[in-house]
């Protein structure tokens, strides 16, 4: 379970959050709410890109808010994907295992199945700029999936994207996480992705 507990952090005199929240192993929630309530916020509190002013947060226990982001049970997409124009696919991807990119023989093995798994084994050699929205989505999702990590946390991945490729790539994370039994923290502004996701609403006020 990860367990959110009285995590507070302040941007500015004006603006300042606090958070608690419970969520089980291997369940999808949408974390919902009008602009400026903390949604971002709370996703990269969780992944170590901010620090807390005060509180804690535990994974099966274990507290984790003092751990660097990489040492955390985490992995994040962002809304703009993080993808380097200048590498291929496959390059993107690989850096979910090494930050230079090296890997084994074995990781390339398990690399090559997950392009396949996710259906775009067609795109290694092709750079980001060279495919859809809804396709370097799922090599970031190939490259979180590479970090093996229990916890993913998508911040507004498919909000740029058409209706037609929002559903589909909605499919596709409710699929994987479901066959590799993630926990699924997914920031949304649409009712609708919480239903395609079959999750639990997270509402901040």
């Amino acid at each position: 379970m990860l367990d959110v507990n009285s995590i507070k952090f302040q941007w500015s005199n004006e603006v300042k959050f606090e958070f608690n929240l419970q969520i089980n192993q291997g369940e999808i929630v949408t974390i919902e709410g009008p602009s400026g309530i903390g949604k971002s916020t709370l996703i990269n509190l969780i992944s170590g890109f901010l620090k807390p002013e005060s509180g804690e947060i535990f994974w099966f226990n274990k507290r984790i808010d003092k751990l660097s982001p990489r040492d955390r049970p985490t992995s994040t997409i962002f809304q703009s994907d993080n993808l380097f124009e200048h590498l291929s696919c496959l390059q993107n991807a690989s850096l979910g295992i090494s930050p230079k990119g090296k890997i084994s023989f074995e990781e390339r093995v398990n690399l090559n199945n997950l392009f396949l798994e996710l259906g775009i084994s067609d795109l290694k050699d092709r750079k980001p700029n060279e495919i859809s929205g809804g396709q370097q989505a799922r090599v970031s999702l190939v490259r979180a999936l590479l970090s093996q990590k229990p916890i993913l946390l998508l911040d507004e991945p498919v909000s740029s994207l058409d209706q037609k490729t929002r559903e589909e790539t909605l499919n596709v994370l409710k699929q994987t996480s479901n066959k590799y039994k993630l926990t699924l923290i997914i920031v949304s502004h649409h009712n609708d992705d919480r239903k395609l996701l079959n999750a639990r609403k997270i509402k901040l006020i």
